[in-house]
């Protein structure tokens, strides 16, 4: 087992999870799974029942910073993979090989995997090989965050309680701190295949409005002009 890095999964649907779990565990990842569960059910029976899966509960109403916290402080001193429970890894081994580029590269702060349906388009896969710098930001599908930039820059901001910007905010401090942000191609993520479950009170998925806000107020009109901007 990769015994210092932990995939952290905000989940609440078990064809989902199942699915995500299975996907990670065939492509040869050994490494530690947590689960931060927000299920609104009966106990789950899709995994197997020698899955070695941490179970977390979550905190209700959903926060994905605050669960995702919950997660990164589970993983002790562990590199962490922030990982939707709807994205599914497709290339052997792709998590380790994240981690090897992150050790090898210290000035990057968060690397992100390729994947298809994202906000940032320079997520999807490249012609390249290796490691791309990426100016801004990148979208919190399936990001490796060193353990040495969570002791610098610390845990997500959970006043961000509703749909997006809480990536964009880490993504900045993580510039503000002197670390780069980048794109790593020998990592492929599905993001397409499985349906995607928002849960954010009344809001729908897409509708930034109040966390645009709370970002705006945080670090000028400015910075908040550029969400949602590639």
């Amino acid at each position: 087992m990769n015994s210092n890095l932990s995939i952290i999964i905000p989940s609440k649907t078990d064809a989902n999870l199942g699915a995500c779990v299975r996907a990670i565990r065939a492509a040869g990842e050994t490494c530690r799974i947590i689960v931060v569960d927000d299920f609104d059910g009966p106990a789950r029976f899709l995994l197997p029942r020698d899955e070695p899966v941490d179970w977390r509960l979550g905190i209700k109403p959903f926060v994905f910073a605050r669960n995702i916290n919950i997660g990164i402080r589970a993983a002790g001193d562990d590199d962490v993979i922030l990982l939707n429970d709807d994205a599914l890894l497709k290339t052997p081994a792709g998590f380790t090989a994240m981690q090897r580029i992150a050790a090898a590269h210290r000035d990057y702060g968060i690397i992100s995997s390729t994947c298809n349906i994202v906000g940032n388009r320079r997520q999807w896969p490249a012609n390249k090989k290796g490691l791309r710098g990426e100016p801004r930001m990148v979208c919190f599908v399936c990001v490796l965050i060193p353990r040495r930039t969570i002791d610098a820059v610390g845990l997500l901001d959970e006043r961000f309680t509703g749909y997006g910007c809480d990536d964009d905010d880490y993504c900045l401090r993580v510039r503000k701190a002197g670390l780069k942000i980048g794109i790593f191609d020998g990592c492929f993520v599905d993001h397409g295949s499985l349906k995607s479950t928002f849960r954010g009170a009344s809001l729908s998925a897409g509708d930034y409005r109040p966390n645009l806000k709370i970002f705006a107020d945080k670090w000028g009109a400015s910075e908040g002009a550029r969400v949602g901007t590639f």
